[in-house]
């Protein structure tokens, strides 16, 4: 198919297969750039306040700079890298204030997103993680790995049914820049963490959108303040 430049006097742009290919081709570049630094900065394999070369990070990746700067660009947009004054790009680190904040954004962002996925969600999966969770209940024993495979099977569902692809896409993003907190997982609030997925799995099948919403911003407030206490954030009684 042939399409005619849009300045008069110039040659005509031809756009055949080849050229779409080399556009699909440098777009999947892109992503699957993007998508291999996000892994290696979430799992610290790339430690926060690392500088990011280009000609390196090219090099190591096996890709050219212009799909690697994409990355790193998109990575910027997304608060998962930052750069500093002198132009350099670094890993950005997240502390506990930013732990605290993000758990607060996430309460307002994913209790909305749980009562717009009500109704939505097939039951099918629902009930499975109802079942995951009950039978984690009764065997009362630590099993971090399953934990954290219902935590994530759960907020993934909310926010891929809530109907809003830019409220999905903005709780994704937040819940991976919790995950850059330089914190651990609160081992004394496993067995409650159990019980608040399984109040908002039970809200979500009831149909009732409004306490769907309770469920979840009751589970992420009391992480919230799970982390504050450990820390000595909070006074007594506040």
């Amino acid at each position: 198919m042939k399409y005619r430049s849009a300045s008069h006097g110039r040659d005509p742009v031809f756009l055949g297969a080849a050229p779409l290919l080399f556009l699909q081709h440098a777009m999947n570049a892109t992503q699957r750039t993007y998508q291999t630094l996000l892994d290696q900065i979430v799992s610290r394999r790339i430690p926060a306040g690392e500088v990011l070369e280009e000609r390196r990070l090219a090099d190591e990746l096996d890709v050219s700079r212009t799909p690697l700067r994409a990355a790193m660009n998109r990575l910027l947009g997304e608060g998962m890298l930052e750069r500093l004054s002198n132009g350099s790009i670094v890993v950005r680190s997240f502390g506990v204030t930013d732990l605290l904040e993000l758990l607060q954004i996430r309460s307002l962002l994913e209790s909305e997103a749980a009562a717009m996925a009500t109704g939505r969600i097939p039951a099918e999966p629902l009930e499975g993680l109802r079942t995951r969770l009950q039978a984690l209940l009764n065997a009362q024993t630590p099993d971090e790995k399953s934990d954290w495979e219902v935590d994530n099977a759960l907020h993934d569902l909310v926010a891929a049914y809530c109907g809003n692809r830019n409220l999905a896409s903005m709780i994704t993003a937040t819940r991976r820049q919790v995950r850059m907190c330089d914190v651990e997982r609160l081992p004394q609030r496993q067995v409650q963490a159990r019980e608040e997925h399984l109040a908002i799995v039970q809200g979500l099948l009831s149909g009732d959108s409004a306490r769907a919403r309770q469920a979840m911003a009751a589970h992420l407030e009391s992480v919230r303040r799970s982390y504050v206490n450990s820390l000595g954030y909070l006074t007594h009684g506040a």
